[in-house]
């Protein structure tokens, strides 16, 4: 679990870095409101994604927690 909290951390972290660094300076974009539309249209797909490695990364846990408590049956 706490690999996929890492994991869903700098996956966040990443995108915002390339808006920031890469697509705000290729593309331009002066109005605000529309940075902020893609700011957040960006972070709110980012923790979607995020929430669906950490709901995987729990049922694997739990998955592996199960089968060691079968095999000692």
């Amino acid at each position: 679990m706490k690999i996929a909290i890492f994991l869903s951390a700098a996956l966040l972290v990443l995108v915002n870095f390339y808006l920031f660094y890469v697509y705000f300076k290729e593309k331009q974009i002066v109005d605000n409101l529309e940075r902020l539309a893609v700011m957040f249209g960006a972070n709110m797909s980012v923790l979607f994604v995020d929430s669906l490695i950490l709901f995987f990364g729990a049922l694997a846990e739990e998955g592996m927690f199960l089968m060691t408590i079968i095999s000692d049956l």
